[in-house]
């Protein structure tokens, strides 16, 4: 069994229990955790609101669940977005060697020929 996890965008307007019951409908036991972060504001408008609640949860489900999941949240109307990630896949943000090995390169300095003037 592979591991997800899942954030929705919840109505705010709606209860978030419709989201839980949604994951222990579909998964059962296999949510692992779930809960409520908070209710925020987004950067667009979602059927007519600028704010909406996030739920996020870790689940264990083979991936036959996951669409199945995907089908029965897009059902229902108080949640309008989902998005699911294998943990097990994904590798994420790797960190970056911020110390390169390339030795700097010293410039020669070469005089500068000033031009002359001429007086006339």
């Amino acid at each position: 069994m592979a591991k997800y996890e899942i954030m929705m965008i919840v109505d705010p307007k709606a209860d978030v229990n419709v989201a839980f019951d949604l994951l222990k409908e579909v998964f059962g036991n296999g949510v692992k955790k779930a809960e409520k972060l908070a209710i925020n504001e987004l950067s667009y408008s979602i059927n007519k609101s600028k704010h909406a609640q996030y739920v996020n949860a870790e689940v264990e489900s083979q991936p036959e669940l996951i669409s199945e999941f995907v089908r029965k949240s897009n059902i229902v109307k108080a949640v309008w977005r989902q998005l699911v990630i294998n943990l097990d896949t994904e590798s994420g943000l790797k960190p970056t060697n911020t110390k390169k090995n390339s030795k700097k390169t010293v410039r020669k300095s070469t005089p500068k020929k000033v031009a002359a003037k001429t007086e006339k």
